[in-house]
Formats: structure tokens, C-alpha cells, sequence
């Protein structure tokens, strides 16, 4: 299976998490495309099955060297919550942070200041 160097840059591009359209743009001149095209271009591009292939061969590389997911933090957390050798600060800060990963918290309230200035021009009509 072998892709052109802008094929590969694409594949790459959407396998690390850019849509098709951003990838698209990326791998190949775009910048005078419109964006419809760039839209269709980039799905025949993810509809060839090399592409396609590559993209999901890549991702599944990524999927298996990744060090650290949101699964590890929380058996990592939970493990800490339930030591008994832990001290008690180190376990209420475990049970802290698995809260707020989950959402349990009251929404933050911000704060926000400032002013807003209205500007009105006056165009005369001819």
C-alpha cells in the first residue's frame, strides 16, 4: 500500500485528530479552494480505501502507545481513595479530582467585568 507523500500527510493529519477538511487543507495548496470542494476533496480522499486503511492503521498505533488515559487516572485515584496506608489529605484530594473528572461539582461561577462601547456612526445619505 503505498500513498503519495500528500496522501500520507492527510492520513496522518486526520489520524492525530484534524477533521478531513482541516487535513485536507494541511496536506495539499487549498488555499484558493473554496471551502465545498476542499469538503468534497477531502472526502474522496478519505473514501479511498488506502487512505482509509492507513488512517485506521495509524490510529491503532496511537490507540496502543498511548502512556496514560482517563481510565488510569481513575483506577490511579481510586486506588489512592482506598489505600489505608494513605494519609487522609492524599485520599480527600484523590475523591476531589475523581469528582470533578466526573462532573460531580457545582458548576464554577465566573466572575466577569468590564464595560462595552457602542459606537454609532452617521453616514449622510446622498
Amino acid at each position: 500500500m503505498t500513498l503519495t507523500a500528500k496522501q500520507e500527510a492527510f492520513a496522518q493529519a486526520v489520524a492525530d485528530g484534524m477533521t478531513q477538511s482541516d487535513a485536507y487543507r494541511s496536506a495539499y495548496d487549498a488555499s484558493k479552494t473554496k471551502p465545498e470542494v476542499i469538503h468534497v476533496n477531502a472526502s474522496k480522499l478519505m473514501a479511498d480505501a488506502k487512505v482509509a486503511l492507513r488512517v485506521a492503521s495509524l490510529r491503532e498505533a496511537l490507540a496502543t502507545k498511548s502512556l496514560w488515559t482517563r481510565l488510569d487516572s481513575v483506577q490511579a485515584l481510586s486506588d489512592i481513595a482506598r489505600d489505608a496506608e494513605a494519609r487522609a489529605n492524599e485520599k480527600v484530594a484523590a475523591i476531589k479530582e475523581l469528582n470533578a473528572m466526573h462532573g460531580f461539582n457545582e458548576p464554577a461561577k465566573l466572575a466577569i467585568s468590564g464595560g462595552l462601547t457602542t459606537r454609532i456612526e452617521l453616514v449622510p445619505l446622498v
